[in-house]
């Protein structure tokens, strides 16, 4: 009766994931949406594949599109410690203590400009590793809060990013992969697969929309008081209809 229990949770909850995954956001068509290329990996994860996820709001968004059929630990998660530049250190880690495991690290660009430079360590000290790099050019979990709470002015949550994150990886003697369109998502996880079992670290960089996915903590956060009069122009009466960032 549990078990049937459990089967009927997890159904409803797959088919709200997929109505949430699929449901229609305007922004940009040149780039991939986050819960896109969130499905594509999933459907890219081979069995028995560590995943360990960052901070971030795409990264976060992340622990509900994985599915794990190995008896072993196989999810490593920042969660509420909010240590930023967590994840490819600690898939790493759990390749050097599963070394016959596939490990995936996701993060945002921002997150990834914490811990880029361990894809050297893993060259250097031959400990294949595999990161998703998801480029949209912000710090998503403070811009969401931005969007939400303070009226979409934003500070210190936009980052310009000239260079390619796949660039720099071939540069490090790493492979590099670049994905602009949600089709070479799942195919860029097998190759990176192929890689690791060849002995060989990748960084695979989406370049996703600037879409976002629910805050962190909406319970610990709400709309500013403004006391002091200069500052009384900036106050919010309501949280943003849309919840997306202006710049999609």
């Amino acid at each position: 009766e549990r078990l049937a229990k459990f089967a009927e949770l997890k159904g409803a909850w797959t088919a709200k994931l997929d109505e949430i995954t699929n449901a229609t956001v305007d922004a940009c068509t040149d780039r991939v949406r986050p819960r896109h290329a969130l499905r594509a990996l999933e459907r890219g994860l081979v069995p028995g594949s560590i995943v360990s996820t960052d901070i971030g709001n795409i990264s976060s968004v992340s622990n509900s599109y994985h599915s794990f059929n190995h008896k072993g630990p196989s999810m490593l998660a920042a969660m509420t410690f909010g240590n930023c530049g967590y994840s490819f250190p600690a898939a790493m880690g759990a390749k050097v203590a599963a070394p016959d495991r596939n490990c995936v690290a996701y993060c945002g660009d921002g997150a990834w400009g914490m811990q880029l430079n361990e894809v050297m360590t893993c060259i250097r000290e031959n400990v294949p590793t595999t990161a998703v790099v998801f480029n949209n050019g912000q710090w998503g979990a403070e811009k969401k809060n931005q969007v939400l709470w303070f009226g979409d002015r934003y500070v210190g949550s936009q980052l310009d990013n000239p260079w390619s994150y796949a660039e720099i990886a071939r540069s490090m003697y790493a492979e590099g992969i670049t994905c602009t369109h949600v089709d070479q998502v799942t195919d860029a996880l097998s190759q990176a697969t192929k890689n690791q079992e060849e002995g060989k670290t990748t960084v695979i960089e989406i370049m996703v929309t600037k879409e976002l996915g629910d805050p962190f903590r909406r319970d610990a956060m709400k709309l500013p008081v403004r006391h002091l009069e200069k500052y009384k122009a900036t106050c919010q009466t309501s949280e943003s209809e849309s919840g997306q960032p202006t710049d999609l």
